[in-house]
Order: C-alpha cells, then sequence, then structure tokens
C-alpha cells in the first residue's frame, strides 16, 4: 500500500527497477526527470485520452549508465 502524503503531492509508491536501466534512464532524461517519464508512460499504457508516449531516445545506439569508477 503507498504512503500517504497530506502535503499534496502524489503518494509515494515502491517500484522496483534494476540499477543499471534506472541510471541509464537518469543519465539521458537527468535524474529529477525519470518519475516524469514514468508516468507518462503509465497514462500512454492505459490510453488515457491526450496521453502520449514518452519521447524516445534521440540516440542512434542504446543509452546505458555512465561507467562507475572502481576502487581498485
Amino acid at each position: 500500500m503507498a504512503k500517504q502524503r497530506t502535503d499534496g503531492h502524489t503518494p509515494l509508491r515502491p517500484l522496483r527497477i534494476p540499477d543499471d536501466e534506472w541510471k541509464a534512464l537518469g543519465a539521458y532524461v537527468g535524474d529529477r526527470e525519470r518519475t516524469r517519464v514514468v508516468r507518462e508512460f503509465i497514462r500512454w499504457y492505459l490510453r488515457w485520452p491526450d496521453a502520449k508516449a514518452p519521447e524516445p531516445s534521440r540516440a542512434k545506439e542504446a543509452v546505458y549508465a555512465p561507467e562507475e569508477p572502481s576502487d581498485g
């Protein structure tokens, strides 16, 4: 069940997404825009009126998260 928020925001929903996919999405759309893209996808997938699919990557190749430096 979602945690209820009383300050006018949307309730928080846990969503499991692998780290590499979440980081790659953040690398493409920006860390603060990932939720917007997920919401757009859900509205489009449910075929809500006037919903549009999120803009796909304009990259010619797949978008991956930047490699994190290793400690060794």
